[in-house]
C-alpha cells in the first residue's frame, strides 16, 4: 500500500510540474514599464571571458531613458578594469559609469562584499536599484520589463531568471542547463518567489527599509538573504515570466558538482523551506521509479504504467519548454537551447540522478568554494578560509 501511495504521489508531482510549465507558457506577455524612474544598475564583475564584451555592450543599449552603471571589482589588477575604463570614456555624456574597487572580503562572500561597495555609490535620484550578473546577455528590452512590477505596480522587488545555454556539447554543461530549466520554467507566486541576483530590481525605499547593508553583513549569498529580508518585512517579490535572460555557460564534472552543491547548501542555510520542497521533488521520483522498476521485474506489470506516464509527462514538458525558448530567446540562442532539450529527452534519468546527488551532498558540511575563494559557514554567517587564485 505504501508503494502504491508513493507511485501515485510521483505521478501527481509530475502532473503538477507539467501544469506549471503549461501555465508559464500560456501567461507569457511582454510588458515594458510605463513609468521610467532613474535606475542604477549594480554589477559585481570579475575577470574577462568570451561573453564579457557582449554583456557590457548589452548594458549600453537598453531601451530605457535614464539609467547609470556601477561596476564593483575585487582588485584594481582585474583584467576587466581596462575594458570598463574604456567603456566609461566612450559613454561619457550619455550613460554615467562608476567603477569601485571593493578589496578582498574576509567575513562575507566576495560578490556580496563587492555589491556592498557599489551600494555606497547610490544617489538620491536613483529610485530603482537593479542587480545584474556579468554572465547574462540581456536584450534591449530587459531593463524596462524587469523594473515594471516595481516602477508601475509598486512592488518591492522584481526578479528575472536565467536560461543557461551550453557553449559546448559536453555532458556536464548539458546536465546543468537541463536541470536548471526545472527552476526557470516553474510556476511563479509573489508569496513564494525567490530573488535571483543575476537579474533583480529593487525599489529604493524597500532597500532602505530592510537595511540591506545589515542584511548582507557576513552573508554568503546576496539574493537568498535579500529574499528572506523582504519576506520578514511582509514585502512581495514579483517574477515577470518574460524576463528569462540567456546565460552562456560551460561546466566540467568538478565544477558541476561544486556549483550545484553550493546552490543547495546556501538554500538550506537561508531558505530551508524551499530546500525541503526541492528535496521532495528530487527524492520522491528516484524512490518511486526504483519501486516501479522493481515491481515491474517482479511480475507486477501494471506498475510500468507509472514509468510510462512519467515519461509521457516529461516529453510534454520538454515540448512546451521548446516553445518557450522559441518565444523568449534570441535567434542565435535557439540551437543551444534545443540541444539541451534534445539531450534531456533521453538522458533525464542521468540528469535527475546528478541533480539528486548534488542535493544530497548539501545535507552535510559547511564549506564551499566560489570563484576561487574557499568559505566556511557558521550558522548564517560566512568567513573566508583561503583563496586559491
Amino acid at each position: 500500500m505504501i508503494d502504491l501511495w508513493l507511485l501515485a504521489a510521483w505521478l501527481l508531482t509530475d502532473v503538477l510540474a507539467t501544469c506549471s510549465v503549461w501555465h508559464y507558457r500560456h501567461n507569457l506577455a511582454p510588458a515594458p514599464s510605463a513609468q521610467t524612474p532613474r535606475v542604477a544598475i549594480l554589477c559585481a564583475i570579475k575577470g574577462v571571458n568570451e561573453t564579457t564584451a557582449q554583456f557590457l555592450d548589452a548594458l549600453c543599449h537598453q531601451r530605457y531613458p535614464v539609467y547609470r552603471l556601477v561596476f564593483a571589482l575585487e582588485s584594481s589588477s582585474d583584467p576587466v578594469l581596462p575594458l570598463l575604463e574604456a567603456m566609461r570614456q566612450r559613454l561619457a555624456g550619455s550613460i554615467a559609469v562608476d567603477i569601485v574597487i571593493a578589496g578582498h572580503a574576509t567575513e562575507r562572500a566576495q560578490k556580496v562584499h563587492n555589491l556592498l561597495a557599489a551600494l555606497h555609490t547610490l544617489q538620491d535620484e536613483d529610485k530603482v536599484v537593479v542587480f545584474a550578473d556579468a554572465d547574462i546577455l540581456p536584450d534591449e528590452g530587459w531593463l524596462s520589463q524587469l523594473i515594471r512590477p516595481v516602477a508601475t505596480d509598486g512592488l518591492a522587488a522584481s526578479s528575472g531568471y536565467r536560461w543557461q545555454l551550453p557553449t559546448d556539447r559536453c555532458w556536464p554543461s548539458l546536465i546543468v542547463a537541463a536541470a536548471d530549466l526545472s527552476i526557470a520554467t516553474a510556476v511563479r507566486s509573489a508569496r513564494w518567489n525567490v530573488c535571483w541576483g543575476g537579474s533583480l530590481a529593487l525599489d529604493r525605499a524597500a532597500l532602505n527599509q530592510i537595511d540591506l547593508p545589515s542584511v548582507w553583513n557576513r552573508a554568503a549569498s546576496d539574493d537568498l538573504t535579500l529574499t528572506a529580508a523582504l519576506r520578514a518585512h511582509g514585502m512581495r517579490i514579483n517574477a515577470p515570466l518574460h524576463v528569462l535572460v540567456p546565460s552562456p555557460a560551460a561546466y566540467g564534472w568538478s565544477r558541476l558538482f561544486s556549483f550545484a552543491r553550493r546552490q543547495y547548501l546556501l538554500v538550506r542555510t537561508y531558505l530551508p523551506g524551499h530546500w525541503l520542497v526541492a528535496g521532495w521533488t528530487l527524492c520522491l521520483p528516484a524512490v518511486a521509479a526504483t519501486i516501479a522498476v522493481r515491481e515491474t521485474f517482479g511480475g507486477r506489470w501494471w506498475t510500468s504504467s507509472f514509468i510510462l506516464g512519467s515519461m509521457a509527462l516529461l516529453w510534454v514538458r520538454l515540448r512546451i519548454r521548446r516553445r518557450i525558448a522559441d518565444l523568449l530567446l534570441p535567434r542565435d540562442a535557439i540551437p543551444a537551447a534545443r540541444a539541451t532539450l534534445a539531450f534531456a529527452q533521453w538522458a533525464w534519468p542521468l540528469i535527475h540522478l546528478v541533480h539528486l546527488g548534488a542535493f544530497l551532498a548539501s545535507v552535510v558540511g559547511q564549506r564551499f568554494t566560489w570563484a576561487g575563494v574557499h568559505y566556511r559557514l557558521e550558522g548564517r554567517s560566512v568567513s573566508v578560509e583561503r583563496r586559491s587564485i
